[in-house]
């Protein structure tokens, strides 16, 4: 909190009433700052000549030039002033006025002239209260100025994760991330091995924010050279899995698809721990999902009997299609009903464009996605494409 002495301007046409309440506020440690109208109050506030900011106006109301009212109104279209209390202190009495200048967003009311009751505690101790709520109030924005601008940065950190070469060897790859804050908890990667296969891989942390994207860089720095060891994609999440329960909290989690594609053979080597299903859309025929159950990473030990994570295999041909994804795509609500995007809209716009380049497939998927949630995206959305 700012420990410097609160600075008050007081506005009123008689110099005598300026005085008054400068002598009776003096000896409580405030600054002060005089203006004999609305006009001059808003040069003083304007200019900030005392490169300090004014915490507190105390306001006449009858003022020529520019009267109270006439200030009010300029206050309200100025953002930075308008956070400044206002204390109107007024001949004015009647139940019109008063009202009107309550409902311009000031703090407090007080008529003339002041007892000596209002001069040493109830103003006093309005002052203070209006003082201390502005000073909170400047505190926690600085505060939220600073996080956004970290945030900002470890979201462009988080990009720089993000693959950025897809060219690879026998398969197209498309891809879409859109993290529901600054940062998510959606992690993919791919990348081509020195036995000519390529890995995918797509995992998705508990929750949302800047501890989602903190586990999410644990799975970046680990998972790869897992992958890149163990020829089974299976091995490489349970040996994920051993580090999630050593590096993270009690309540953190992860989802995962994990994916080997070796070129040579046509044949893909997949598991899935907790994952949504992927979609699969042959050349010819109709969608389906690869369906496999398993638990998430990170809540038992590799060798309980319940963490059973296992490699299957299937056989592609030129033209199949495969895309995983996190439950941000199938879950986002729809406008109005709440219910889910789900699996069967995104194979259904898998079937209707199979002709179609998959950086297109990828743009009508999100598109569509867009238009049936019409809104932010509660969660991340992460999703990869690939063309055998």
């Amino acid at each position: 909190m700012d420990e410097t002495p609160p600075l008050i301007l007081i506005v009123d046409d008689n110099r005598l009433n300026r005085e008054l309440l400068r002598l009776h506020l003096k000896k409580r440690n405030y600054d002060f700052l005089s203006a004999s109208n609305g006009l001059e109050a808003v040069e003083a506030l304007v200019s900030n000549k005392r490169g300090q900011s004014v915490d507190l106006i105390l306001l006449d109301l009858m003022m020529p030039e520019m009267d109270g009212f006439e200030f009010l109104s300029w206050r309200k279209e100025r953002e930075d002033i308008l956070e400044i209390p206002v204390i109107v202190n007024s001949s004015l009495d009647d139940f019109e006025s008063i009202a009107k200048a309550l409902t311009m967003d000031t703090y407090d009311y007080f008529t003339k002239p002041l007892h000596h009751y209002d001069l040493e505690i109830i103003l006093p101790l309005k002052i203070k209260n209006a003082i201390s709520a502005k000073r909170a109030l400047t505190a926690l924005r600085n505060q939220n100025v600073t996080m956004r601008n970290e945030l900002a940065m470890a979201a462009r950190y988080q990009q720089f994760l993000l693959p950025a070469d897809v060219d690879l060897p026998g398969v197209k790859v498309s891809y879409m991330f859109q993290p529901c804050s600054d940062v998510g908890g959606d992690y993919f990667d791919f990348w081509s091995l020195d036995d000519g296969s390529v890995c995918f891989v797509l995992t998705d942390a508990t929750g949302h924010g800047v501890s989602a994207a903190m586990t999410a860089s644990i799975v970046k720095a680990l998972l790869p050279a897992y992958l890149k060891a163990h020829l089974s994609p299976a091995q490489a999440l349970l040996s994920l899995n051993e580090d999630l329960l050593r590096l993270t909290q009690e309540d953190t989690f992860v989802t995962a698809a994990s994916i080997r594609y070796d070129p040579a053979r046509a044949v893909i080597s997949w598991c899935l721990a907790g994952h949504p299903y992927p979609v699969f859309l042959p050349q010819e025929g109709p969608a389906q999902t690869l369906a496999m159950n398993s638990l998430f990473l990170g809540i038992f030990p590799s060798d309980n009997a319940l963490m059973d994570i296992h490699d299957q295999t299937l056989e592609v041909k030129a033209g199949d299609r495969l895309m995983i994804y996190s439950d941000g795509l199938t879950e986002a609500p729809g406008a109005g009903t709440g219910e889910g995007f789900g699996v069967k809209r995104i194979m259904d716009i898998m079937v209707d464009n199979r002709g179609r380049d998959i950086n297109y497939l990828r743009n009508v998927i999100y598109d569509q996605l867009k238009e049936y949630v019409k809104g932010d995206f509660p969660d991340d959305v992460a999703y990869i494409i690939m063309e055998f």
